[in-house]
């Protein structure tokens, strides 16, 4: 599955960052005020746990969402999940910043990664259950682990002062999806500087 294969390369590159930053780096500021790169990198390491129980929520129902851009707009819209509990999700990264050793946090990525994805494989086709707010097929949902890796890590690259350098797969697959949530129109004229973009 290349989803599996995708994610996989995302969290080796958050692994590979959480065993060398600095003290000093860890507790630098980020431009998702007022978080930190050890809360942004905490609320990045939630996903491996969370692909772990997904995994194990498989269902014989149809798909309510077929795709992860599907699911991603309606969590987006203004009445949506991630609208609703934006502030909810701040506080509990910094909290859990505060819980966690920059160790533990990197373990979620080096060692709860790989078991998580290896779970996802073995589901092939599958439809899962996501926290009870719709039921995809698991790809579909890895593929929202690749959004939400590959845009944190460009956060945590310019946190850190450096360039953005992710791998082009996770950058490839996550522009697909948001291409797909916005109207074609709007990604024209605001890509040839006539406007911009509507969703």
């Amino acid at each position: 599955m290349t989803e599996v294969a995708t994610l996989g390369e995302l969290w080796a590159v958050w692994a590979a960052y959480g065993e060398r930053m600095t003290a000093g780096q860890w507790e630098a500021p980020t431009r998702l005020e007022p978080w930190t790169v050890r809360a942004l990198y905490a609320h990045a390491a939630k996903w491996p746990h969370w692909l772990a129980y997904v995994a194990t929520q498989t269902r014989d129902d149809p798909p309510t969402h077929e795709s992860t851009a599907g699911l991603l707009k309606d969590f987006n819209a203004p009445d949506g999940v991630a609208t609703r509990h934006r502030s909810q999700t701040a506080e509990a990264a910094v909290d859990d910043a505060a819980q966690f050793t920059p160790e533990q946090l990197t373990a979620a990525f080096a060692d709860v990664g790989p078991r998580s994805l290896d779970a996802a494989r073995d589901l092939g086709d599958s439809v899962v259950d996501y926290f009870g707010t719709g039921r995809l097929r698991i790809g579909e949902v890895l593929g929202i682990g690749i959004v939400e890796a590959t845009v944190h890590l460009l956060d945590l690259q310019r946190a850190l002062g450096e360039p953005p350098s992710v791998p082009a797969a996770g950058l490839a697959h996550t522009s697909a999806i948001l291409t797909a949530m916005t109207d074609p129109a709007g990604i024209v004229e605001a890509l040839t500087g006539r406007g911009a973009v509507l969703t």
